[in-house]
């Protein structure tokens, strides 16, 4: 990735962390700390794991001490991660932290071994099928837990000030396409997109683990503090990926993209945007 290309990717992590914490599962992260209490340090593998989010998330909400290794394939994006510390650098609170810079396309197994937990956010609409059976496969032979935030799930919609949805029918037609451009190819096979919510929790409970899913939406209420910037920033890319789109019509997009833009800015609107979390325990066999 170019610095260009980090930077924005970088800045665009930064903007949307604050509503990933708040709408990350508490109940699943406080199912996984009971079932790792008692341990004499837990290593936590984080795929995909940017600027460390999940870590400065999850640490607080796990036993210490912690070892973390987090896996990237952008080294610059890595160099950001860092946990939040409770103390001095002796401090049990503090997690030890190593990075490594990696492709994901191809899934080491090995990293996994010793690891008590596998963790990932906003990563599986990225992925195939393939890969996700791939690392259900890794899991089950490490016997490691996984907990897995923020899978898009398709669902995207509007709200007035009291919290009342809004359905017209152009907020509909930039979803279907959204979703539609999800499904396209990143790298990592044919991503799944939104399918990924399902496609999962299915694999992983095939794969002989006990599964938990929650709801963990984004929800950017209207005249909100950070509902501006960060629901702007989203529109954005929502119409540019619903123009991209074979037989799109780019003067209905952006027509929408102003009308809904104006909106937001002028605290009429809130917008939400669905998601699910996993919790993949190991099974008895």
């Amino acid at each position: 990735m170019d610095t260009d290309a980090a930077n924005f990717a970088g800045e665009w992590l930064a903007l949307r962390e604050p509503a990933d914490h708040v709408a990350r599962s508490t109940s699943l992260a406080d199912e996984i700390a009971a079932r790792l209490a008692g341990r004499d340090e837990l290593r936590i593998v984080d795929l995909g794991a940017g600027t460390g989010s999940m870590l400065r998330w999850l640490s607080p909400r796990l036993p210490s001490p912690q070892r973390w290794l987090l896996i990237d394939r952008d080294p610059a994006l890595l160099e950001r991660a860092r946990p939040v510390p409770a103390g001095g650098e002796a401090d049990p609170a503090v997690p030890a932290v190593e990075t490594r810079r990696a492709d994901l396309s191809e899934l080491a197994g090995a990293c996994f071994e010793g690891a008590d937990l596998v963790t990932a956010s906003a990563w599986f609409d990225l992925v195939s099928r393939p890969w996700i059976e791939r690392l259900a496969v890794q899991l089950r032979r490490y016997r490691v837990a996984g907990l897995f935030a923020l899978t898009v799930d398709g669902r995207r919609w509007f709200e007035d000030p009291d919290g009342r949805p809004i359905d017209e029918a152009d907020d509909r037609h930039a979803t279907e396409l959204f979703n539609r451009h999800q499904r396209r190819a990143k790298g990592l096979g044919e991503a799944l997109g939104p399918d990924a919510a399902e496609l999962l929790p299915a694999l992983l409970r095939s794969a002989g683990f006990e599964v938990r899913v929650e709801r963990s939406d984004w929800q950017l209420a209207a005249g909100a503090p950070g509902t501006v910037e960060l629901g702007t920033a989203l529109l954005e890319d929502w119409a540019r990926a619903a123009a991209e789109v074979p037989g799109s019509e780019a003067s209905r997009i952006g027509r929408w993209r102003e009308h809904r833009t104006r909106a937001l800015r002028q605290g009429r609107v809130g917008l939400g945007v669905g998601h699910v979390d996993v919790l993949a325990l190991p099974g008895d066999s």
